[in-house]
C-alpha cells in the first residue's frame, strides 16, 4: 500500500518521504509487536484488553516509557527499521513507479489475509479421550468480577491459649523467583543457598524440596497467599476471608505491607484498603520513579522496613514485596551492584541478595533475628533465559512448567518454637507444599480459628501435610481473565497441566509406566472436574484453542 501511494505521487521526493515514513512506522510497530509477543505471548492489541490499571497516579505515557526502555532495545528497533527501509527501497526499484496500482495492491493484501486465516484453521481440533469429554459438558464462561474492598470482620476468633508467639514475623515475597534461580555471581550456587548464607546462620533455615505456586500471575497469587483462599475458589470466598494482617493485628502486632511495585494495578489498592495494615508503602507512596515494570527500586521499601524494625518496640508483622526479578529485571539501584555483573537478571539477583542481607542485619541490630519467623518465598517462578525445551519460549503467564510452578521457599523458624511444631515442619520437608499454606500456617502459630463457615484449603506447615494432597494453580479465575488461560494440578511430583499449547499434559515425575500413569492421570482429571473454575477453564482452553 505504501509503494502504491508513493507511486501515485508525482514529485519523486514526496514519494520517497511517504515510503520512508511508512517504513519507519511499520518498523516501530513490528518491534513493539514482536517484543510483546516474546514476553507476553500475544500482540499489544490482544494484551491491552486484559490490562487493568486502577489508579491515576501513574500516567499512561509514564507507563509506556517504563516498559519501552527495557522491552524494546534501541539497537533492535534500529535494525528492524533499517530492514523495512531496505525492503521498501528494493521493492520500489524493482516494481517501478508506473507498474503498481491500488487495484492490484488491495486484492493482493486481502488474498494474503485469506490464505493466512485458512492456514490458521487447517490443523483442526485435537481429538478428546473419553475421560476428557466431560469438561465440555459445562458452560465455558465463568462469572467475572473485580478485586474490591470488603468487610471481613467477625470471620475468626482467638484461641484461649495460643502458645508461643514470636516477637517478629516477616514474609519476604520475591517476584518471579523460581526454585532453580542461581546466585548473582555463582551459577553453581542457587539463590536459596545464597540467601541462607547471607543470614549468617544457614543451618537455621529449612528449604522444602517440593513447593509449588498457586498462580503464575501476581495479582492472582498474592491475594491468595495473603488470605489463604485458593486461586480456584470463588471470588466470594476471597472477599470474605480475613487477611493475615487481620490475624496478626488481633494478637497485638504492628503490621506493615511494603511493596516495591504499585498497588494501582488490577484494583489491588482497593482490595487491601480494608486490611488491618498500620504501615502501607507502595511504589506510588513517595513518587519515586518506576525502574522495572511497574515497580520502583527495591532499595526504597527495604529502607522503609529497616526504619520500622529500628523504631518498633513491640511485636512486628511485616510483608516485604521485592520486584527486582520481574521481567525485564531491575538493572540499576541505590544498592551497589558489582561491575562484573553485566546481564540484567544477574544484576537483579544482586539487588535481591543485598535486600535480604540488609533486612537480616536490621533484625540482628534490633535483637529480633533469633526468635523471628522469617519466610522468603516467591509469588511464582519465571522462564529461564536459555533452555532447549520448546516450553521455555512460552510466556510465564500461561506456562506451568516446573520453572514457573516450583518456587523459592525458605523458612527460618523462631528459636523457641514448640518441639511438636518444629518436628512437623521438618517432617513436611519432602511433602508437597503450596503458597496457599502460608495463611493457615500463620493462623496456627497465632492461635486463630476461622468462623462463619470459612475454612482454609491449604495446610499449616506446623502440622503433618497429607501425602496425597492436591494443589491447584490457575492464571485466571473469577477476578482475572486472560486471552491464554492455564492451569496446573500437582500431587507429590505428579503434574497435570493444561494450556493452549498442551492440552491436559500429564507428567508422573518418574520414568513412564503405562500401567500406573493412565489411572493416576485419570484421577487428577477427576479432581479437576470436581473444581468448577478449573473445569470451566479447561473447557474454555479446548473450545478456544483446539
Amino acid at each position: 500500500m505504501l509503494l502504491s501511494a508513493s507511486a501515485h505521487v508525482a514529485p519523486p521526493f514526496a514519494g520517497a518521504v511517504i515510503l520512508a515514513t511508512g517504513a519507519i512506522l511499520l518498523g516501530c510497530a513490528a518491534t513493539i509487536d514482536l517484543s510483546c509477543r516474546q514476553h507476553l505471548g500475544a500482540s499489544p492489541f490482544t494484551i491491552y484488553r486484559y490490562v487493568r490499571h486502577s489508579g491515576s497516579t501513574t500516567s499512561l505515557p509514564k507507563l509506556a516509557r517504563t516498559y519501552f526502555r527495557p522491552f524494546v532495545p534501541p539497537r533492535f528497533l534500529a535494525a528492524v527499521i533499517a530492514a523495512f527501509l531496505a525492503m521498501a527501497a528494493l521493492a520500489h526499484l524493482a516494481i517501478g513507479s508506473a507498474n503498481l496500482s491500488l487495484a492490484l495492491a488491495v486484492p493482493a493484501c486481502l488474498l494474503a489475509l485469506l490464505v493466512w486465516a485458512l492456514l490458521e484453521r487447517a490443523g483442526g481440533r485435537r481429538p478428546l479421550l473419553p475421560e476428557e469429554t466431560a469438561f465440555l459438558l459445562v458452560p465455558p464462561e465463568m462469572g467475572t468480577c473485580e478485586l474490591r474492598a470488603a468487610d471481613r470482620s467477625g470471620r475468626f476468633r482467638l484461641a484461649a491459649s495460643a502458645g508461643h508467639r514470636p516477637e517478629t514475623i516477616l514474609i519476604i515475597i520475591n517476584e518471579s523467583a523460581g526454585q532453580w534461580l542461581p546466585a548473582s555471581d555463582a551459577p553453581g550456587t542457587r539463590l536459596a543457598e545464597r540467601i541462607r548464607e547471607l543470614s549468617g546462620h544457614p543451618a537455621d533455615w529449612l528449604e522444602p524440596s517440593n513447593v509449588v505456586t498457586n498462580s503464575a500471575c501476581t495479582e492472582v497469587s498474592v491475594p491468595s497467599l495473603l488470605t489463604g483462599v485458593g486461586t480456584h475458589e470463588s471470588a466470594e470466598a476471597l472477599h470474605r476471608m480475613p487477611f493475615v494482617f487481620d490475624l496478626a493485628k488481633a494478637r497485638g502486632y504492628r503490621t506493615a505491607l511494603l511493596m516495591a511495585s504499585t498497588l494501582e494495578w488490577s484494583n489491588l489498592d482497593r482490595f487491601f484498603s480494608t486490611a488491618a495494615i498500620d504501615d502501607l508503602y507502595a511504589a506510588e507512596t513517595e513518587g519515586h520513579p518506576l525502574v522495572n515494570d511497574i515497580g520502583i527500586d527495591d532499595a526504597y521499601p527495604v529502607e522503609k522496613l529497616e526504619a520500622i524494625i529500628a523504631e518498633t518496640r513491640g511485636p512486628l508483622f511485616a510483608v516485604l514485596f521485592l520486584n527486582a526479578l520481574h521481567v525485564p529485571f531491575q538493572a540499576e539501584s541505590r544498592f551497589p551492584i558489582p561491575a562484573s555483573l553485566q546481564d540484567r537478571r544477574s544484576r537483579a539477583l544482586s539487588i535481591t541478595e543485598t535486600a535480604h542481607r540488609r533486612v537480616f542485619e536490621a533484625l540482628k541490630r534490633a535483637g529480633r533475628y533469633d526468635d523471628a519467623l522469617i519466610l522468603s518465598i516467591a509469588d511464582h517462578g519465571e522462564r529461564p533465559d536459555h533452555a532447549e525445551s520448546a516450553r521455555a519460549a512460552i510466556s510465564r503467564l500461561e506456562n506451568y512448567s516446573d520453572w514457573v510452578l516450583r518456587t523459592l521457599f525458605l523458612v527460618k523458624p523462631p528459636r523457641h518454637l514448640p518441639e511438636a511444631m518444629a518436628e512437623a515442619l521438618r517432617g513436611n520437608g519432602a511433602r508437597l507444599i503450596a503458597n496457599v499454606d502460608i495463611a493457615p500456617t500463620l493462623a496456627d502459630l497465632l492461635g486463630v480459628a476461622l468462623d462463619d463457615g470459612l475454612a482454609y484449603c491449604g495446610h499449616s506447615l506446623f502440622q503433618p501435610i497429607p501425602p496425597d494432597r492436591v494443589s491447584v494453580a490457575t492464571s485466571t479465575n473469577e477476578c482475572r481473565s486472560w486471552f491464554g488461560p492455564a492451569i496446573a494440578l500437582a500431587r507429590g511430583r505428579e503434574r497435570l497441566t493444561c494450556d493452549r499449547f498442551d492440552f491436559l499434559r500429564y507428567e508422573s515425575g518418574a520414568p513412564p509406566d503405562p500401567a500406573t500413569d493412565a489411572p493416576r492421570r485419570a484421577s487428577l482429571i477427576a479432581e479437576a472436574l470436581r473444581t468448577p473454575i478449573i473445569n470451566q477453564t479447561i473447557a474454555r482452553i479446548y473450545r478456544t484453542h483446539f
